[in-house]
């Protein structure tokens, strides 16, 4: 008998914790699954390409691997639904590919905390709700500073710094759900450093041909802040001629770049908070997010809020997974009626 059959067995309730991020996203169940894909949709643009393909859509590393043959969607710009019909329409057609890696057809009902930044607009959300409405039965939107933070028992007083590809998001946590005025999101994250990093070497290496994915992959590879310059060798086109270049000094100053943009927004919740419990939070500064695997990032941040007293900044130890993870445990610790149904 297989395992999620056993699951079956003794309940026909699935629980789901998603992470519907920028650039990729995260879903974990409560039947041991978890699955990480590229946030990418791809739909042939032609019929010569829906031959070459055979398939209407494709998703993840399947779409890239592909994207000369197809229009491309990047559905969760900002870490929310692009209000516009045909990125809705791969934001739901996503979603529906996520939720098949769990087998959620085995169950009854399927109840999901889905994570969005800290600050969305009411249409945000309610795009959120559309991409799952008919796949799940009921739905809890929260952010993604706080799934992190229940997932890790690091709620009873942290701010939480999230930095994704669209957005970096910030929280204080003190043992109940955060209000509005408890974050802020900010849009200087990983799309932004890829961006500097970009312009940097076009300045350093004049007629450089690079693309958004040859950069964010440099970057994800040998991140850095602090410390001696490394030597960094990758293969450039200039013009069309193949060159080694050395761009280790070029990815350490762009990631320097995005320390005082997070160290600012940092203070800002900091001097919001209760003067009493200022101290607890400067001292549980947690980072999360694919951001926070910039080599030497936490000591360099520490470094950055120095001046506003004692600080302890730390880095999650799965910070790709942490708020899928997160989202699951919220998932089944809440009662039914913290839920919207969305039949």
């Amino acid at each position: 008998m297989s395992a999620s059959r056993k699951v079956n067995e003794m309940s026909d309730r699935l629980y789901v914790g998603i992470d519907l991020g920028t650039y990729q996203s995260t879903i974990a169940s409560s039947a041991d699954k978890m699955h990480t894909i590229e946030t990418v949709v791809g739909r042939p643009k032609d019929a010569v390409a829906r031959n070459f393909l055979g398939r209407d859509v494709l998703f993840g590393d399947d779409a890239l691997k592909n994207k000369l043959a197809c229009n491309l969607y990047r559905p969760m710009a900002a870490g929310v639904t692009q209000d516009d019909e045909a990125n809705l329409a791969a934001a739901k057609a996503f979603v529906s590919h996520l939720l098949e890696t769990v087998d959620p057809e085995e169950y009854d009902e399927v109840l999901g905390v889905i994570c969005s930044p800290s600050h969305v607009s009411f249409t945000d959300k309610s795009n959120l709700v559309a991409t799952l409405r008919g796949q799940v039965n009921a739905i809890m939107v929260v952010t993604e500073p706080f799934a992190t933070a229940y997932g890790i028992d690091e709620i009873a007083g942290s701010i939480v710094v999230d930095i994704g590809a669209g957005t970096t998001d910030i929280a204080r946590v003190y043992g109940t759900f955060p209000t509005d005025e408890d974050q802020v999101t900010i849009t200087e994250a990983g799309d932004w450093l890829d961006l500097q990093l970009m312009e940097l070497i076009k300045k350093k290496y004049t007629g450089a041909q690079v693309t958004k994915d040859m950069v964010r992959k440099w970057k994800e590879e040998s991140s850095y802040v602090g410390g001696d310059t490394r030597e960094v060798t990758v293969k450039l086109s200039v013009e069309g001629k193949q060159q080694v270049v050395d761009i280790g000094d070029l990815i350490q100053e762009a990631c320097g770049l995005i320390i005082p943009k997070i160290g600012n927004a940092i203070k800002k919740i900091v001097a919001g908070a209760d003067p009493e419990y200022q101290p607890i939070l400067r001292n549980n500064i947690i980072l999360s997010g694919g951001g926070s695997l910039i080599e030497g990032s936490a000591e360099r941040i520490a470094s950055e809020i120095a001046d506003i007293g004692d600080v302890k900044v730390w880095c999650v130890e799965d910070p790709i997974n942490s708020v899928a993870i997160g989202a699951l445990k919220l998932a089944s610790d809440m009662p039914d009626d913290m839920y919207t149904s969305i039949n």
